[in-house]
């Protein structure tokens, strides 16, 4: 039975990973279609900004699934995220959290 993660869309999240590091969420989830066949799967992307700390430039990283998604879906939805093997909790960010996210980032959701 298919769900529908489009809910998930536009997600972002902040967080701090085990070493105290600031880190930065954005989720893209949906529907899309193979090109060739026109058949139509669930996806769940999310993108994973790491932000700059001594001795360690900022970096972007994705995970880009579609399996499992009711998992991950159920994790994102309770503020956390098995990211490769890194249990990462998150929250909403603030208003102003927000203005710093999208600064760092670019990004406009």
């Amino acid at each position: 039975m298919s769900q529908d993660y489009s809910t998930l869309d536009g997600l972002l999240g902040i967080g701090a990973d085990a070493e105290g590091r600031t880190f930065y969420l954005r989720v893209a989830a949906g529907k899309m279609a193979y090109d060739r066949s026109g058949e139509t799967f669930d996806y769940i992307q999310v993108i994973r900004h790491d932000t700059e700390a001594p001795g360690r430039p900022a970096d972007a990283n994705d995970m880009f699934e579609t399996d499992c998604l009711e998992e991950i879906a159920d994790e994102l939805r309770r503020g956390v995220l098995d990211w490769y093997d890194e249990l990462l909790e998150f929250r909403t960010p603030t208003a102003e959290e927000l203005e710093t996210i999208r600064s760092a980032t670019g990004w406009t959701q």
